[in-house]
């Protein structure tokens, strides 16, 4: 059953009621989490949700108080039917209407960027990563509300001291948690690692006083004038996270990539709308969908630090025909080079490379001519067409210029748009939204030459990733005293595999049992070397 989608719920509010309630309350959650997905919800002015003889209601605009939610039981505001409510709701990015928004609040200024953290910041930051040591060590799998309340509790002491990138971080082991405690079909134990990961990643970082932008995190997105843009559309993105949905659309001038987007609380039917949504940039207005087949001209644009392109009073913008010359331009540099500016961030993660899409056991991939990229579908829903374009595609071997985004370094790419070479009419599709027809692939390019794989990763760091996967779904459990010889042998087949330094940190893993903090840290060594070992291994071969 779906998540009931109610009004949106802040996080401090949450975590304050997660805390008052008696540990009975919070245990009866524990056992059965989705207890308010059985209940009558009715949506009008109030939002009212019927428990048997009790009643929540909850402020159709939103729980940004704790008077935002009131319930008929003699134990409110400290009662189960409150906190089961609550604990599915989406999770409010944004203060309460006359408030200000929480992307008002402003980190310290580059200049200043670089100073030691405050006492109050290096507290958070130390906060932070003791909750996300305890997480680990009880494993995803069995994590209860209260923990879970710790980590709301994280977010919102990050928000107050202006660590957005440690908001977030918290935000997304929490949505994790929630996705795998709701048997979601959007929980994934790899993105759900990288989540802890970076977690904490960051709260460590910050705990030893770099007080950087790059961990602070930017909280406020502000748009400069950058003159006049012409611009061409190279394809739209589904975006849901966090209780909120929509679309990306990316534009190029042959040289730097820019977006722009819509997303607003929503779920994910939600997504699937925003593609006919209207994008405007000054007077004009055009959708997501034309927008990607089309083209701007700027005679005053302006964007953000980041590529955000902007839609304030001074804009001056008119659509035009899609000028193929500017997209043509991004793939003319090799496919070594883009990934590896991709794994650095730069042009939004995006890459431009052409290739046939072959498939197998182990998922999609696109041929390089003897070497594989991963492809990965970001939203793995029937209401989007990611899976069924794959398919067809593999089944067809069809030769493709493909443009995709890589979501971490090193991983795999997710696609965003594409057009299939030697289709009788060759166009622009974007693979999430687009679902291809026979027409739209193309000749069949044959079968993958029998060195062409997917198989990227090095087969001997298979063991030290099950074992990283294991860990943080499990937690200590899963890597007992009676496993130690087995790890041992592993560590041994590792070094002999060249890799020694991932050996020590799966060493450091297995011995590290009696002190949780030494043991996240070890953990984490392990992920960061995996994601980096299996980048530089997956990158080289492309490089040859």
């Amino acid at each position: 059953m779906s998540r009931p989608r109610g009004p949106a719920v802040l996080p401090e509010v949450l975590a304050a009621l997660t805390r008052a309630v008696p540990a009975r309350a919070a245990k009866r959650l524990d056992a059965s989490p989705r207890a308010a997905d059985e209940w009558t919800w009715v949506f009008g002015e109030s939002v009212t949700v019927t428990a048997g003889e009790e009643t929540v209601t909850l402020s159709a605009a939103g729980v940004f108080r704790a008077e935002d939610a009131r319930c008929t039981c003699l134990l409110q505001p400290r009662c189960f039917h409150l906190l089961a409510v609550l604990s599915v709701l989406p999770l409010a990015e944004e203060s309460a209407p006359g408030e200000p928004a929480a992307e008002a609040v402003t980190t310290k200024p580059p200049e200043s960027a670089g100073e030691p953290l405050n006492a109050s910041e290096l507290a958070t930051a130390a906060d932070a990563a003791r909750v996300g040591a305890d997480i680990l060590a009880d494993g995803l799998s069995r994590v209860s509300i209260l923990r879970m309340g710790e980590l709301l509790r994280v977010a919102h002491s990050s928000r107050r001291e202006g660590l957005p990138r440690l908001e977030s971080a918290a935000l997304g082991v929490y949505e994790s948690i929630r996705d795998l405690r709701d048997k979601s079909p959007d929980f994934r134990l790899s993105e759900a690692s990288s989540r802890v990961a970076e977690l904490l990643l960051v709260s460590h970082r910050l705990a030893a006083g770099d007080g950087g932008p790059t961990w602070r995190g930017i909280a406020r997105r502000e748009y400069h004038p950058v003159g006049s843009l012409r611009l061409s559309g190279i394809g739209c993105e589904p975006v849901v996270r966090r209780g909120y949905a929509g679309v990306v659309t990316y534009f190029t001038d042959g040289e730097r990539i820019f977006s722009a987007q819509e997303v607003i609380p929503g779920d994910i039917d939600r997504a699937k709308d925003a593609y006919d949504a209207q994008l405007r940039f000054g007077e004009t207005s055009l959708s997501h969908r034309e927008a990607a087949r089309g083209g701007l001209l700027f005679a005053r644009a302006e964007a953000s630090a980041d590529g955000r392109l902007g839609a304030g009073r001074g804009v001056v913008c008119v659509s035009s025909a899609r000028d193929e010359a500017l997209v043509e331009r991004l793939f003319e540099e090799d496919a070594a080079t883009q990934l590896s500016r991709a794994d650095r961030g730069e042009r939004m993660g995006l890459v431009f490379l052409r290739g046939a899409v072959r498939g197998g056991a182990e998922g999609a991939w696109l041929d390089l001519g003897g070497v594989g990229v991963p492809l990965e579908n970001p939203i793995d829903d029937i209401r989007f067409a990611y899976r069924e374009n794959l398919e067809k595609l593999a089944q067809a071997g069809a030769r493709v210029k493909l443009v995709g985004r890589i979501a971490e370094p090193g991983g795999a790419v997710h696609p965003v748009a594409l057009l299939a070479e030697g289709a009788p009419e060759p166009k622009w599709h974007c693979v999430g939204y687009d679902r291809l027809g026979r027409r739209d692939l193309g000749a069949s390019q044959g079968p993958a030459a029998p060195s062409t794989g997917a198989a990227v990763r090095a087969e001997a760091l298979e063991p030290m990733r099950r074992r990283m996967l294991r860990f943080v779904l499990a937690g200590g459990p899963s890597l007992p005293g009676a496993a130690l010889p087995e790890v041992m042998r592993e560590c041994s087949r590792l070094r002999e595999a060249l890799f020694s330094t991932g050996a020590d940190g799966l060493e450091a893993l297995a011995l590290s049992a009696a002190d949780r903090g030494a043991r996240a840290r070890a953990w984490l060594a392990v992920h960061v070397y995996l994601r980096a070992a299996t980048g530089a291994l997956s990158r080289a071969r492309i490089a040859r």
